[in-house]
């Protein structure tokens, strides 16, 4: 009840709390053509001429390119330029004015071609006139990672599990990092003797899994004999640890397909659902597959007597995905020829998600997704093709690209995702140089877009009008420009400028030791969205949704939680369009917020 009264004392209070539809809009800054789109048919423009909103002086080292391959965060468009560039920019129509805040955010990311390191720096800047307020730079490379990683191979990798304050890395071999360490820019360390480089029969192409109490591994055995075709997906269990080295159980197969080429049963990646404790295993080649699996013993949920696929019933795997070689007169696209392997799954934001490897392993890998209200599918890619349909205006099945060749980053396969304290890693392998067979690990960034995924990486730069008095009853500008190496190119997307009264940003600030209560993401949003909060120390918390007349309309969370962050999904899908207020509060504590809903 004490945040219910306070919601409905705010509220008829006023302003403090209450913000309508076109508040919240005002709240951005109107830019002409943020994405870079442009009309007809064409693919590429160099002339700033003809592109709205946009100007730069150059013609031939920058402009707007329509290109899948580097999957564009908002649209089909986005801009690009080789370093040391000149700025591209775009003057408002907005006078900045005293008291308020100012937020420029934008997407980036390096394009450079197969084998080249250029470093590709984004620079960003908010002016006015002919007068910089305030740049930032940031470095938008693939990120090479340190330690073991630089120089041992490791096919299949990084599939990472945390436990005991380590992070596991299975593949080809067994790595570790301390969970204080940054995934991305820390070292990682091999394990020497690792008992789980010992065992025998269980396979590659590794897909690890805590469920629950339970720790299990998959793997890969098969024969690729036109004679005797075999192809299994085998599992090992933690029997018990010592520090961060494990003892296994012997391998067991799980599922197994033999005489026959399809279906490859390989590829095993899993996926355990915290909040309804179900396991779910994706896997297979040419077609993907999604299974269910019991999680107190990792088997089949049907629980078989005979591993063999043509022996189990239909509704124990469902086809989700496909790429395959066996469609007549078709082989792949522009981007990946025509096979799929390496699957795996994962839920964010209330979607589930089905990640691939497509294409030849050698030559054209690339990582691929679609969407789905499910783990079992359907799933479909940005444009509502289900992954298991071929368009023939397309020429293509189903799918969206997230990743493909990127400097000294090659045919980039076998995903596999996890987020801790609020991040989303990618980790997965690559080669150095396509005339080499031999794989190495890495670990991406995955960031979040209206629920879709992507690599590019977020640029923010923030001012208060007030620290830059002269800049007060200007226009507002903003630019961008590649300043880093002259061979290095850069990609810019999706830019967009907000503003916020200084004291709301202060307020919005988390204070150490104390809750914390994050703005939801999206917002707006339709018709679900992520509510992040902190909690300093173990305590009951409840986590509610109000409507504009204080009455209690869901209830997200109603329960102990131990120290750290933590986020509920809200999901408004029966509810009316409108603003609505959610209310964090522990023993000691309370916090509120508002979010948009927009159907």
């Amino acid at each position: 009840m004490i945040c219910s009264n306070m919601l409905r004392f705010a509220l008829f209070i006023g302003a403090a709390l209450s913000l309508n539809l076109n508040d919240l809009l005002a709240q951005q800054i109107q830019l002409v053509n943020p994405s870079f789109e442009l009309p007809g048919t064409g693919v590429i423009v160099r002339s700033w001429d003809q592109i709205d909103g946009w100007s730069n002086s150059a013609s031939v080292s920058s402009g707007v390119r329509k290109n899948e391959y580097f999957s564009p965060v908002q649209g089909e468009w986005y801009a690009y330029q080789y370093g040391s560039g000149d700025n591209i920019f775009q003057e408002t129509d907005y006078t900045i004015k005293a008291g308020e805040i100012y937020t420029l955010n934008l997407w980036a990311r390096s394009i450079n071609q197969s084998g080249n390191a250029s470093k590709t720096t984004v620079e960003a800047r908010f002016f006015y006139d002919d007068m910089t307020i305030v740049t930032i730079s940031t470095d938008v490379n693939v990120r090479q990672l340190k330690g073991a990683p630089e120089t041992t191979p490791n096919d299949d990798g990084a599939n990472v599990w945390i436990d005991e304050g380590y992070r596991h890395q299975f593949a080809d071999v067994h790595m570790i990092q301390p969970i204080s360490a940054d995934p991305i820019l820390d070292e990682w360390t091999v394990i020497e003797n690792s008992n789980y480089e010992a065992i025998e029969g269980l396979g590659w192409a590794v897909g690890p899994v805590i469920a629950g109490d339970q720790k299990y591994i998959y793997g890969t055995l098969y024969k690729d004999n036109s004679a005797d075709f075999y192809s299994s997906v085998t599992m090992i269990k933690v029997l018990s640890s010592d520090g961060y080295n494990y003892t296994w159980s012997d391998p067991v197969t799980v599922l197994s397909h033999s005489k026959t080429e399809f279906p490859w049963v390989e590829d095993p990646h899993c996926y355990y659902d915290e909040a309804t404790g179900r396991l779910w295993m994706t896997w297979g080649g040419g077609i993907c597959y999604v299974s269910e699996l019991d999680p107190a013993d990792g088997m089949l949920i049907s629980h078989p007597n005979d591993s063999e696929f043509d022996n189990q019933p239909k509704e124990s795997y469902t086809a989700v995905a496909t790429w395959p070689e066996t469609r007549l007169g078709w082989n792949g696209d522009a981007y990946s020829s025509a096979w799929m392997e390496g699957p795996a799954l994962y839920e964010h934001n209330g979607y589930w998600y089905f990640f691939g490897s497509y294409g030849n392993l050698s030559k054209n890998y690339t990582i691929r997704f679609g969407r789905g209200d499910n783990p079992d599918g359907p799933f479909y890619d940005q444009y509502g093709l289900n992954l298991m349909e071929f368009d023939s205006v397309r020429n293509e099945f189903g799918n969206s690209i997230l990743v493909g060749d990127e400097g000294e980053q090659l045919v980039p396969g076998h995903p596999h995702l996890w987020e801790e304290n609020g991040k989303t890693y990618m980790g997965y392998d690559f080669r150095k140089k396509s005339d080499q067979e031999m794989d190495f690990m890495g670990i991406r960034r995955l960031y979040w877009v209206n629920n879709w995924p992507t690599i590019w990486t977020p640029v923010t730069l923030t001012f208060n009008a007030d620290d830059y008095p002269d800049a007060i009853g200007k226009k507002l500008g903003v630019s961008f420009r590649n300043s880093g190496d002259e061979n290095s190119k850069m990609a810019v997307d999706y830019v967009s400028i907000k503003r916020s009264g200084s004291t709301e940003l202060q307020e919005s600030k988390k204070t150490p030791g104390k809750i914390g209560l994050d703005q939801n993401y999206p917002n707006p949003f339709n018709p679900r969205t992520k509510i992040q909060f902190t909690v300093p120390k173990q305590t009951h918390v409840t986590l509610n949704i109000y409507n504009q007349k204080g009455e209690e309309v869901k209830k997200l969370v109603d329960g102990v939680k131990c120290a750290g962050v933590h986020y509920a999904i809200f999901d408004a899908s029966e509810l009316a369009s409108g603003v609505y207020m959610y209310c964090l509060q522990t023993e000691d504590s309370i916090k509120m917020r508002k979010c948009l809903f927009m159907k």
